[in-house]
């Protein structure tokens, strides 16, 4: 990596601090784009176990931004460790997009992020649109708090021109069970989650996100 490089995003690893809304799916793999070349998608019956990921991350870590992931959880042969490639997602600001691309190969795209009030803290309300064009929203309600902050770890895999390229990654934080209500447009980059229903939501506040460890 040249120095020019580095001014534009930061070096790995990057450490990340702030709150996600994570839900999970059930998405037919012909709804998908392929599996990364040697890998299946991860499936329950005829459908991809595919998460979304809200996040926030907040002054004091590597960067501040918010981010919209879609991936789907993959499999090969001698894998142990929880893998996913992702297959959509955005972000509000530049180094992120110039890194994700560059370090990851993870296709991040530049989007507009709006925030909403909301009446309990630990709920959450966001919507994401690109070129003025809506493409998500999503509006937590709060359930329960679980005991602890329980940490995971594994791997993010996405294609490029070389092949297969493998990223550690690790979090860690409170969970906060609840509804995540979610709007995909029709007509947008994620209509394939439109209608659709997740089988479990959950918020993750006091997030510390690693990635590239």
């Amino acid at each position: 990596m040249d120095t020019n490089d580095q001014t534009r995003f930061p070096p790995a690893p990057w450490h990340l601090t702030g709150t996600a809304c994570v839900s999970a799916w059930r998405v037919p793999t012909r709804d998908l784009p392929p599996a990364p070349k040697g890998l299946d998608y991860a499936t329950l019956g005829d459908a991809a176990l595919v998460l979304t990921i809200w996040a926030t991350y907040l002054p004091g870590g590597t960067l501040a931004y918010n981010e919209l992931a879609v991936a789907a959880v993959v499999r090969g042969h001698g894998m142990l460790a929880p893998a996913a490639t992702v297959t959509h997602i955005w972000v509000d600001d530049e180094r992120s997009v110039a890194g994700g691309r560059e370090l990851w190969s993870i296709p991040k795209q530049p989007g507009d992020f709006v925030g909403e009030p909301h009446a309990d803290a630990k709920g959450f309300a966001a919507r994401l649109s690109t070129d003025d064009q809506p493409v998500a929203s999503v509006s937590f309600a709060p359930n329960v708090s679980l005991p602890g902050q329980p940490s995971a770890s594994g791997f993010v895999i996405q294609q490029n021109d070389c092949g297969l390229l493998r990223t550690r990654c690790r979090g860690r934080g409170r969970l906060v069970t609840g509804r995540a209500s979610w709007d995909f447009a029709a007509a947008g980059p994620l209509a394939f989650l439109h209608g659709r229903t997740p089988m479990f939501s959950l918020r993750v506040r006091d997030l510390q996100a690693s990635f590239g460890i």
